[in-house]
């Protein structure tokens, strides 16, 4: 705690009194408990178990003074939560790729609009990039994978079998692919994603039942899978994630399946089956991995029409969703994305609406 000369303020632990109150869902406070820390000095630690995710506003009283209240975005936990969204986008048109940025603007293709839509996060439509009325020297002929670059710009595939660069306000920086399946020649790329550790692209080269890996200037690194269901193998992969440690998850469409392999294509690892019980996968469309704070995997079923969640070695956590257009139901759920506070972004395709958890 900081006094008014900014100071650190250091009083008992047996002066404080906190609460953590979810927004929204009530005004009952989350039992907490206050410590202190040997290391630091005017460092207090507030310990609770929350039972939801999403906003929630943090009471601390000192003696008689209460200070000024603050804002706690608790993230998705699926070990805890009756998940629930936190909100919900109308008036997309198939809803497929989404990305957030830094700042927080989510980022979606529209499949049948042929556009990018950028939105602020509480969800007011900032501009729309190509398609009908949108801006931009550029368009896109069903737009699918979107990936944020390390320099702020944008990364989408669609069915001209290629992937453009453009920037947050409209400009093409650079174009690369055509139909065919040599080096840079692509059929159908859909998910594309950008290790953290190498600037790497890997682009799910759908039709070609291939991964193909771009450097970070959209050269050709190397490619890895064929048409198959062996280890290593691939049918349609549609999505890709990394995780914190560079390791690569595809979500292998066709044979029902997350498959694992190193930054160079080496099969590491492979998890689920065919089928629609706990555990299982139908058409997995798309995958995120909360990298920021569980490191669990999130697969969107097209079959199933549900997220299922797994850890990093593929033991089931839990699942939501079933077919429907209520609250919690999707209608063929497609691209995942998690922003920086944690909050989940789901594409419910069908439904023409971006739902947030």
């Amino acid at each position: 705690m900081e006094a008014p000369d900014s100071s650190v303020l250091c009083v008992p632990v047996s002066s404080l009194r906190c609460s953590v109150v979810p927004v929204g869902k009530g005004d009952e406070p989350i039992d907490t408990t206050v410590t202190t820390t040997s290391t630091d000095p005017g460092v207090y630690r507030i310990e609770c178990n929350p039972s939801t995710s999403g906003t929630h506003t943090v009471k601390v009283q000192v003696y008689d003074v209460h200070l000024e209240d603050t804002s706690l975005v608790i993230p998705i936990n699926p070990y805890l939560d009756n998940i629930t969204p936190v909100r919900t986008i109308t008036g997309l048109k198939w809803p497929c790729g989404v990305a957030v940025s830094d700042d927080n603007h989510v980022i979606i293709t529209e499949c049948v609009g042929n556009c990018v839509t950028i939105l602020d996060r509480e969800g007011k439509k900032v501009k729309s990039l190509g398609g009908e009325g949108g801006s931009g020297n550029f368009k896109f002929y069903y737009s699918r994978g979107v990936a944020i670059t390390p320099d702020k710009f944008l990364l989408v595939s669609d069915d001209n079998h290629r992937i453009q660069k453009i920037s947050m306000d409209g400009y093409l920086i650079a174009s690369v692919g055509e139909k065919g399946s040599g080096p840079l020649q692509f059929k159908y790329p859909d998910g594309i994603a950008i290790s953290p550790i190498t600037g790497q692209v890997y682009i799910a080269d759908e039709g070609n039942h291939r991964i193909q890996v771009l450097n970070p200037d959209l050269t050709f690194s190397h490619s890895f899978g064929s048409e198959g269901s062996a280890n290593g193998q691939f049918k349609s992969p549609r999505d890709i994630a990394i995780d914190s440690q560079g390791l690569v998850y595809v979500a292998d469409k066709n044979n029902d399946r997350i498959q694992k392999f190193s930054p160079d294509g080496k099969f590491v690892g492979q998890f689920s089956t065919k089928g629609s019980g706990l555990g299982q996968l139908n058409g997995p469309n798309c995958i995120t991995i909360d990298t920021a704070a569980t490191g669990l995997v999130y697969v969107s079923e097209e079959g199933n029409n549900r997220i299922s969640v797994f850890t990093s070695d593929g033991v089931f956590v839990r699942k939501f969703g079933s077919k429907g257009s209520n609250i919690d139901q999707f209608n063929n759920p497609y691209g995942l994305a998690f922003d920086k506070d944690g909050l989940l972004y789901v594409c419910d395709y069908y439904n023409d609406r971006l739902v947030v958890y």
